[in-house]
């Protein structure tokens, strides 16, 4: 039996990824879609700002299960998301600590492993 981790993760299906906030999702998953749905409302602003700010406000929902479900992954409070309200500053933490820091390869009291 090999021992090694493996570094193909778990996938998860597009409703519960964007709509759950149980679970797990690893830093490849939550990039692929965190960046986009973060950046919809950018050619929007130039174009119709209370558009923007509708469909950033649809958005909310999305982006806060996906940042919460990473934080689980780090075996952390998922209301850490919280952070990317605030502009700039929130995003950068945001993307450092969620896209770039690899999760807890045990078992934890959010779900299990990604790595297994």
């Amino acid at each position: 039996m090999d021992s090694t981790v493996s570094h193909k993760t778990k996938k998860m299906e597009v409703l519960p990824l964007l709509f759950s906030f149980k679970g797990r999702i690893g830093r490849i998953q939550f990039t692929k879609w965190w960046l986009p749905l973060n950046s919809i409302t950018l050619p929007l602003y130039y174009l119709n700002d209370q558009l923007a700010g509708m469909v950033a406000i649809l958005l909310l929902w999305p982006l806060f299960a996906l940042t919460t479900k990473r934080y689980h992954d780090f075996n952390s409070f998922g209301w850490l998301g919280v952070f990317q309200l605030l502009p700039i500053i929130g995003w950068l933490i945001v993307i450092v600590g969620c896209c770039f820091t690899v999760g807890d390869f045990k078992d934890n009291k959010y779900g299990e492993s990604l790595y297994k």
